[in-house]
């Protein structure tokens, strides 16, 4: 799960990139950054039996945004397909997206 994935909100029609690493603190999950459209956020969470699950903060301290999706069992762990959904803020209603997430240089 290591490394850089290209990304792609579907319903926004943004494309990206996520970079993940070993989270300092829990070795047995995820750390990262996203980049899309004007978007840069940091990514917590972790992959259990093909389950992708990541937090979305903007600033480290409050939740953004979950993405939950599934490995993508014929592309050997190189694509991840789920859903995006942010939270209702600021009297503005919850976005929602499919994603997908291909290993870079896949």
């Amino acid at each position: 799960m290591y490394g850089t994935w290209e990304l792609e909100l579907i319903a926004t029609g943004q494309r990206g990139q996520l970079t993940l690493r070993q989270h300092p603190e829990f070795s047995e999950s995820l750390r990262g950054e996203f980049r899309y459209g004007t978007q840069r956020s940091i990514a917590s969470g972790d992959v259990e039996a093909g389950e992708f699950n990541l937090d979305e903060s903007l600033d480290g301290k409050s939740l953004y945004a979950f993405w939950s999706g599934q490995l993508t069992p014929a592309k050997c762990g190189a694509e991840i397909r789920g859903t995006w959904q942010t939270l209702p803020r600021d009297g503005k209603p919850s976005v929602e997206s499919p994603f997908v997430l291909r290993r870079e240089g896949w």
